[in-house]
C-alpha cells in the first residue's frame, strides 16, 4: 500500500496535506480491509447473526402472544358487525312453530312467546280436513 510522505509522523503528514491539498473534500470512499479486519467483521457478522436469530424468536412469541390475545377480540367484533349490519342476532334456543290455518301462515314464536317470523304453510302442512277440530289449550 503505498503512502505519502511514510517517514513523516501521523500529525506531520496530516499537516502538509492540508497545507498542499488543491482541493478539501468530506465524503465516502471505499477502503480496502487487511486480512485482519476481514476477520474480525467475520466474527462480528457471526455473534449479530446469532443476536438477531434469538430477538426473532423473542419477537415471534410476543406475536404469537399478542396475537392469542387479540384473536378473540377480532372474532367478537366480527359477530358485531354482522349483527349490527343485519339488524338480527344469532341466539340458541327453542323454537315453536305453530299452523295459523286462518291465514295460511306457519308462525315461530320463542320460548317467551315472542314472534319471530312467519311464512306460507306449504302443502303438507295445510289443513286436509275443513272440520278438523282445534287442539284444546286448556284441558
Amino acid at each position: 500500500m503505498k503512502q505519502f510522505m511514510q517517514e513523516a509522523t501521523a500529525k506531520e503528514r496530516l499537516m502538509i496535506m492540508q497545507e498542499n491539498a488543491s482541493k478539501v473534500e468530506e465524503t465516502t470512499y471505499q477502503k480496502s480491509l487487511s486480512i485482519e479486519d476481514l476477520i474480525a467483521k467475520r466474527e462480528d457478522l457471526s455473534d449479530n447473526l446469532i443476536q438477531l436469530g434469538q430477538k426473532e424468536d423473542e419477537f415471534n412469541e410476543v406475536k404469537a402472544t399478542f396475537k392469542a390475545e387479540t384473536d378473540p377480540i377480532k372474532q367478537v367484533n366480527k359477530v358485531l358487525l354482522s349483527e349490527i349490519k343485519t339488524k338480527q342476532s344469532t341466539v340458541a334456543g327453542v323454537l315453536y312453530h305453530m299452523a295459523n290455518h286462518e291465514e295460511g301462515m306457519m308462525e315461530t314464536y320463542d320460548h317467551e312467546g315472542a314472534l319471530i317470523g312467519t311464512r306460507r304453510l306449504r302443502p303438507d302442512e295445510k289443513q286436509g280436513n275443513v272440520f278438523q277440530i282445534k287442539k284444546a289449550v286448556n284441558e
